[in-house]
């Protein structure tokens, strides 16, 4: 059990050093190839049954897949070596889990919003694809929605991109957490709505179910965060609680209303929900507060996670 400690401790000293790895190595980068690759054969396809079936098989085979391969080469490289097999291990898990990224994302969209300047060009490249997924207005009107998008997307990312791959990691070792990264990617890139929605639907819902304890965990850990922080924890509490079940995914809304209560604001997606109460007007200051909820939520899964280890280890050898 101490080798999963330090595996996490080196994965986690990645993420804060280098971030993400380079695309040409990124395990999720892989996957999302991958996945488009046989995306094309289920496109071909416009029986509903067909993509279904065709969505669940491709889906059960690359988790399959993922999660065999990862088992068999570090069980493979720890009969060679226990230094390379630490090395593998953590390099295999860094790719499943990040929160420097989402941080650095967040507050380069609130470093835009505060120049004032709303053209595209004026934004760090990194952020620019983010901009054209909220609908543009001039003017200071189309600040409030950007500033809900990017916190409502820290939140949910919460759960999506680290409490759940450490969840599964606790369980289930470097394996686990890599065929849930699987997973998750195969939701975020056939779980759509549309003409094709049959052939995703199958991965949305094993990607509802396997979020569904690490996306309530998220939203306690934002309750905690939010007392750590100073922030107004018990409304925190309350906003979970009472809009946790206003959006269409089972599990986004825990982290996402938690996190409106803590900062006291209504994060909205028009036409589709509103957590939270109005009691403080959206201003781009709000996803720095938000950043740093989220850096403190962090902070705690981390350290519980590796306090859990320490706790396994010390059970396993008394």
């Amino acid at each position: 059990m101490n080798e999963y400690i330090l595996i996490l401790v080196l994965a986690v000293l990645w993420d804060l050093a280098l971030a993400e790895p380079p695309a040409a190595i990124h395990l999720t980068v892989w996957i999302g190839r991958m996945i488009s690759v046989i995306e094309k054969t289920g496109l071909k396809m416009r029986s509903h049954a067909l993509q279904y079936i065709f969505g669940m098989l491709v889906s059960l085979f690359l988790i399959a897949l993922f999660g065999w391969l990862s088992y068999w080469l570090l069980a493979y490289l720890g009969g060679i070596s226990f230094v390379i097999y630490i090395i593998a291990a953590f390099l295999l898990l860094k790719p499943t889990f990040c929160f420097k990224f989402n941080a650095r994302m967040s507050l380069l969209v609130e470093k835009y919003l505060k120049g004032g300047d709303y053209r595209i060009e004026s934004a760090d490249k990194e952020i620019r694809y983010l901009l054209t997924t909220v609908e543009r207005e001039k003017g200071d009107e189309f600040a409030p929605p950007m500033i809900s998008s990017t916190i409502r997307s820290l939140s949910e990312n919460a759960s999506d991109f680290l409490v759940a791959p450490l969840f599964y990691f606790l369980i289930l070792g470097v394996p686990g957490a890599v065929a849930y990264r699987v997973s998750n990617t195969l939701d975020g890139m056939l779980g759509h709505r549309g003409e094709y929605e049959y052939l995703g639907k199958f991965a949305a819902c094993l990607d509802d179910i396997l979020n569904y304890i690490p996306a309530r965990l998220t939203g306690l850990m934002f309750v905690l965060s939010a007392f750590v922080s100073g922030l107004d924890g018990k409304n925190a509490w309350k906003m979970a609680l009472r809009d946790q079940s206003k959006t269409e995914s089972p599990n986004a809304g825990w982290p996402m209303a938690a996190t409106a209560g803590a900062l006291g604001v209504r994060l909205e997606r028009a036409g589709h929900y509103a957590l939270g109460d109005a009691d403080k007007p959206l201003t781009a200051g709000h996803i720095g507060q938000a950043v740093r909820l989220f850096r403190v939520m962090s902070a705690i899964d981390i350290i519980g996670s590796i306090g859990i280890l320490f706790l396994l280890s010390w059970v396993s050898l008394n």
